[in-house]
């Protein structure tokens, strides 16, 4: 049921339109009916789709979930990602369908990041081990720069629109440039993920990955895997030259970010770890960690603050996000304990005080740089800052 506090007047007319066909398709009693009210649905959600300036689809996912409407908010979520991540194309009189893909790369370091342009024989590499990992009719592109996660399409519209264009690439077998915007922040990252953006495009029906069309799927499937991790590391690994990486295999787009988001949360917080007992000259136990639950209303994130030996003030912080209620809900079957993985993680890498905030605290950031504030030993809420004779920059060896 809506929540009366929040108004369905705040959204836009065609939200409203879409809003009543899942309603209609949650009340549905059988799969005739199903399909009649998806097949409506689609047709809505893909005219949304081809408006790269529209927010409209995200402006209702956020009400969906600020009304507390779980079940509608699962229906259209599952739907938007599919259609935005896939595209049909019209190539030569023949129907393609196209799936956009990403093969995530979880990498820290103590140095700078690369910046993830590919040279041409990285990028034939990689495009020649896709080819081995879609099916026998497929034909792929393979973008020529590794992407970080602000430089992905910003909405739902982008990404169906840059699935048409790389699945048009791929189908004229031309070179797979696309203008990015590199967002050029001044910010040095420890820890981060590079994306390979590709995309397969196939003859409707037929296969899209080679695992597809063997006997043994699950088995082929998992060895193609294995194989990818084993070539990205000998294509990139100089690239990558001073950092410690984790390969994700090809899929699909937005699978592969929530997978990759679940990788950064550790890596964010050794990169931050081993980066502050750097260039403090301190070791690892002379770090104080403080943790705080963050959220409106119940726990959206956990932040860290990091400081070193008996000094109150937080030199350094990292944001621990909690992806899903599940994560934090005991009656949940997928609970998990963040509290205890942060502790055993933080103990793993040295760190001995360590210490939890009780309570629940405001998410507040920065007025002036909008980043975020992280809790010191006092119980509260401030702004890092490093002494002002440190050299923080991390070091270029790419």
């Amino acid at each position: 049921m809506v929540d009366s506090v929040v108004s369905t007047s705040v959204l836009h007319h065609k939200a409203h339109d879409v809003l009543a066909l899942i309603e209609a398709l949650n009340h549905s009693g059988s799969r005739l009916e199903d399909q009649f009210w998806e097949t409506q649905l689609n047709q809505m959600v893909l005219d949304l789709l081809g408006d790269p300036n529209s927010t409209i689809l995200e402006q209702l996912l956020d009400y969906l979930a600020t009304t507390y409407q779980p079940d509608l908010y699962d229906i259209l979520a599952s739907l938007i990602e599919g259609m935005a991540e896939s595209a049909t194309v019209h190539y030569e009189g023949n129907r393609y369908d196209v799936l956009l893909v990403t093969a995530p790369i979880a990498t820290w370091t103590r140095h700078q990041l690369p910046d993830g342009v590919l040279n041409p024989t990285q990028h034939e590499k990689l495009l020649t081990l896709f080819k081995s990992y879609a099916s026998s009719h497929a034909k792929v592109a393979v973008l020529g720069q590794l992407l970080s996660f602000d430089q992905l399409p910003q909405n739902f519209a982008q990404t169906h629109e840059l699935c048409a264009k790389l699945g048009t690439l791929a189908l004229d077998a031309k070179p797979a440039s696309i203008e990015i915007d590199q967002r050029e922040d001044g910010i040095h990252l420890l820890a981060d993920t590079k994306f390979i953006v590709m995309a397969i495009a196939v003859p409707q029906g037929t296969p899209t990955f080679a695992w597809q069309e063997d006997a043994d799927p699950l088995s082929a499937m998992q060895q193609f895997q294995q194989d990818w991790k084993e070539q990205c590391e000998k294509i990139l690994g100089a690239m990558f030259a001073g950092c410690q990486n984790h390969y994700l295999p090809p899929n699909g787009y937005f699978y592969n970010n929530r997978e990759s988001d679940k990788q950064m949360r550790p890596l964010a917080v050794k990169a931050a770890v081993q980066w502050l007992s750097m260039i403090t000259d301190s070791e690892p136990s002379q770090i104080n960690a403080v943790i705080a639950r963050c959220g409106v209303e119940d726990t959206e994130e956990f932040r860290i603050g990091l400081g070193v030996a008996n000094d109150e003030d937080i030199l350094y912080g990292c944001v621990w996000p909690i992806f899903s209620k599940d994560e934090v809900d005991l009656s949940s079957p997928h609970y998990q304990d963040m509290a205890l993985t942060l502790q055993n993680l933080l103990t793993e890498l040295g760190v001995e005080s360590i210490r939890f905030l009780a309570g629940l605290f405001d998410p507040e950031f920065c007025d002036d740089c909008h980043a975020p504030s992280f809790p010191n030993a006092k119980g509260e809420l401030q702004h890092p800052y490093l002494p002002e004779d440190t050299d923080y920059t991390p070091s270029a060896i790419h």
